[in-house]
């Protein structure tokens, strides 16, 4: 068989320069995304935890989860995302915990936050947004 499909070069470059000279070749796998969501998770006595997507394909799906997260210092949701999941220690009994994972049927996602809203109130809403990919990796 010959060499096929769609190939785009670099700026300054031509496809038939080489692989390496390639911002995208058809012939490498490319991640497929199964679905794209968002929703909120409300946070009671500074903890949550929700079923956030569920799937059907019979395997731990690969996946993207971003979140909005509280303020170390005032206890305020900070309008930007960070990528799940991580830590914070903060010292003694301080700390909190960002968690996402797959199983074969579910997206899940998780957080404490560990009483530090100084001064504020145990309960919050943060949003999430999503991605689901699938093929499975062989």
């Amino acid at each position: 068989m010959g060499d096929y499909g769609i190939k785009i070069a670099k700026s300054g470059y031509n496809y038939i320069d080489g692989d390496r000279r390639l911002i995208y070749n058809s012939k490498y796998p490319l991640l497929k995304i199964k679905d794209v969501g968002s929703g909120t998770l409300t946070l009671s006595s500074h903890a949550g935890s929700k079923t956030v997507y569920t799937h059907s394909l019979g395997y731990t799906p690969m996946f993207y989860l971003w979140i909005s997260y509280l303020d170390t210092s005032s206890g305020s949701e900070v309008n930007k995302y960070r990528m799940c999941s991580w830590s914070e220690y903060l010292g003694v009994q301080v700390s909190s915990y960002y968690d996402a994972w797959t199983t074969t049927t579910t997206l899940e996602l998780s957080v404490y936050t560990g009483g530090y809203l100084y001064g504020g109130s145990p309960t919050a809403t943060l949003d999430y947004i999503y991605v689901v990919f699938y093929d499975p990796i062989n």
